[in-house]
């Protein structure tokens, strides 16, 4: 029966993987933006690294952005400029540079190069 074979086989993938994650030199509890980025330079830097998350989605409270809306504000430049995201800078009245992007392609592009990294 085919839906006998779908299972099975989706069984042992899932399997096999949680073996490979029994032995780790780093465990990242949550996967969230902070979460995501440290294990995306962790795995750069060749340490065995797993994130761990309770919920069935990653990206913590990113994908509703600031106050519901999907548009975030983010600091620091060279991470956007690393995870490949596009971004609008804003100065904001205080002369400090904001750059304004898209939260779900940045939730996106955090958890896409964290799994490649690995």
């Amino acid at each position: 029966m085919i839906e006998t074979d779908i299972s099975r086989a989706i069984l042992e993938e899932y399997n096999r993987r949680l073996l490979e994650h029994l032995e780790n030199d780093v465990v990242i509890v949550g996967a969230g933006p902070a979460g995501l980025v440290a294990g995306y330079y962790l795995a750069k830097a060749r340490a065995k690294t797993t994130i761990l998350e309770k919920r069935l989605s990653i990206g913590g409270g990113i994908w509703g952005g600031a106050a519901g809306y999907n548009v975030i504000a983010v600091e620091d430049k060279d991470i956007l400029d690393e995870f490949g995201i596009t971004a609008k800078k804003q100065t904001c009245a205080m002369g400090k540079d904001l750059y304004i992007t898209d939260a779900i392609e940045f939730a996106t592009a955090l958890a896409y190069k964290a799994k490649k990294a690995a």
